[in-house]
């Protein structure tokens, strides 16, 4: 029996253009608390303070896969924080003691599985994105705005809404998770690549396929819904940019 292709592509096509999708909204983001604030360090902080939901959920994976594969924890820090000379920016971190590949890897991917969960949580169960998107199937434009109504008419669905865009912009490895994560993820591709060809492309046990499958389609579940919601809130940064460009350059 052989993998099916459906969840793996559906998979990648989402999560190509999520990491577009979250490199823009992270740069417009910054940009808009400077020209609003003017001090770097205070839209810094602003910016920190729009996302923190999601940074809390992605240093409380990195904890909790840490502390169930029996990893001791010997920092755990929120706060934005620049890193030496380079640009770059953590707004989080927790520190773990030295760990085999194995462990390393589960930990830097943990809060891309948390984030994922708590997006189809909010999304599925109390949004009710799920029913939303079966109405659509008619393609509708009718269809689609019955469904922004659907979804509007929940309590609070502002803040729910706001709650999966903070998670979805913190739920990617950072460049210090994926040091960890890369080599073995390397390793096994190769490993598995050298298997193939030597066995021949064989058959895969029912078991590994629905395993594969079922975590595929899972990852694509939440980038599509974290998709849907990020286009809602891109046109209102777009538009906000715009607008305080507009007004700065007169």
């Amino acid at each position: 029996m052989t993998l099916s292709w459906t969840p793996l592509l559906a998979m990648a096509a989402t999560l190509l253009p999520l990491l577009v999708v979250k490199r823009w909204i992270t740069g417009s983001l910054q940009e808009l608390s400077v020209r609003w604030v003017g001090d770097p360090q205070v839209a810094l902080v602003v910016y920190f303070v729009l996302v923190l939901p999601g940074v809390v959920l992605h240093e409380v994976s990195h904890w909790l896969m840490a502390t169930l594969l029996g990893v001791r924890v010997s920092k755990f820090r929120l706060g934005p924080v620049r890193q030496g000379r380079s640009n770059r920016v953590s707004l989080g971190s927790v520190r773990v003691g030295k760990v085999d590949p194995l462990r390393a890897s589960l930990i830097g991917l943990a809060p891309l599985l948390g984030a994922s969960a708590a997006i189809l949580l909010v999304g599925n169960q109390v949004l009710g994105l799920d029913e939303v998107a079966a109405s659509l199937s008619g393609g509708g434009v009718e269809e689609l705005w019955s469904g922004v109504q659907q979804v509007m008419r929940v309590p609070d669905a502002w803040l729910w809404l706001y709650l999966i865009f903070a998670i979805s912009n913190a739920m990617l490895p950072s460049e210090s998770d994926m040091s960890t994560v890369r080599p073995i993820l390397i390793f096994l591709g190769i490993a598995a690549a050298i298997y193939l060809v030597a066995a021949g492309v064989p058959s895969i046990p029912p078991g590994v396929r629905e395993a594969v499958d079922a975590v595929a389609g899972y990852l694509a579940s939440a980038f599509g819904l974290t998709l849907a919601v990020d286009a809602l809130f891109i046109l209102i940064v777009a538009l906000l940019l715009w607008g305080t460009r507009r007004l700065q350059a007169r």
